[in-house]
């Protein structure tokens, strides 16, 4: 039997694995810094997945946690971006 959140899990694992992939290929490309952003919007992308399993658990706490780290990374990265 499949857990209800396992899609929540192989996209939250997925989007960090892009974010991986971008971080070291905004570190050779330092020209392009929109790589950079894009690695931290998919970063935030990746907490709003965790957040979301944290709904799904019913853990309210963790959930609020976990959705306020990804708005404050996609905050703050727009505000130093723009």
């Amino acid at each position: 039997m499949r857990h209800p959140y396992e899609n929540y899990q192989h996209a939250q694992l997925g989007t960090l694995l892009v974010a991986v992939i971008l971080a070291i290929i905004g570190l050779f490309q330092l020209q392009n810094q929109w790589i950079i952003l894009l690695m931290f919007y998919v970063l935030a992308a990746s907490f709003l997945f965790e957040a979301l399993i944290e709904l799904k658990k019913q853990q309210k706490a963790f959930f609020i946690i976990q959705l306020l780290r990804a708005l404050l990374i996609l905050l703050f990265t727009t505000i130093l971006y723009f």
